[in-house]
């Protein structure tokens, strides 16, 4: 009975000391962007014994993009973003050289290794209330058609290559028409000049 205790402490040490080698997730900061990863340190300190030590650098981490059929949504990152890191079960260097269906290239499991990044997670102060406006900073590139549906207002320069079909009424305060500015232009006549479209 004796010895009761001193097993159950031993079994309690040993689940203890697996877990805490056991990484699911957690949060990191971007400190380099890449072509397509990013290096990023977390920001939760591992305790050991106790005492908080600061994790390194995690370099080359894959980014997750909302993607499908051909479509993705690549947003712009920068330094100083947060991110959340997603462990693997598995050692996915094989699937990420491209080789499906793989045995993995190591048998470690749960590893700081093993990371893909999901950047947009953001601290209490930092947080982004919930709105119905989408606001999106840098270039837009669209392929296929675009239905909308209620009023659009643009500020700056449109150019359009291809046709515009207008099936309501069209207003514009100027319009260049072939080199020559509608609304103003004049014509000239036998001895006369035309007075200014109205």
């Amino acid at each position: 009975m004796s010895d009761k205790p001193q097993l159950v402490n031993s079994i309690q040490a040993a689940l203890s000391n697996a877990l805490a080698n056991l990484h699911t997730s957690t949060i990191a900061q971007i400190t380099a962007v890449n072509k397509t990863t990013i290096d990023c340190k977390p920001v939760i300190n591992r305790v050991v014994n106790d005492v908080g030590y600061e994790l390194p650098i995690f370099v080359d981490v894959p980014l997750i993009t909302l993607q499908g059929a051909g479509s993705f949504i690549a947003m712009p990152y920068a330094v100083g973003d947060y991110c959340i890191l997603f462990f693997t079960e598995r050692c996915f260097d094989n699937w990420y050289d491209g080789q499906d269906f793989a045995p993995p290239a190591e048998y470690r499991m749960h590893d700081y290794s093993d990371a893909f990044a999901l950047v947009g997670v953001n601290a209490k102060a930092d947080s982004i209330a919930n709105s119905d406006v989408i606001r999106i900073s840098g270039d837009v590139l669209a392929e296929g058609n675009h239905v909308h549906t209620g009023n659009y207002t643009l500020t700056g320069d449109l150019t359009v290559n291809g046709n515009i079909n207008c099936t309501g009424k069209l207003t514009v305060n100027s319009a260049i028409i072939g080199g020559i500015e509608f609304g103003t232009h004049t014509h000239s006549e036998t001895g006369s000049t035309t007075g200014e479209p109205q």
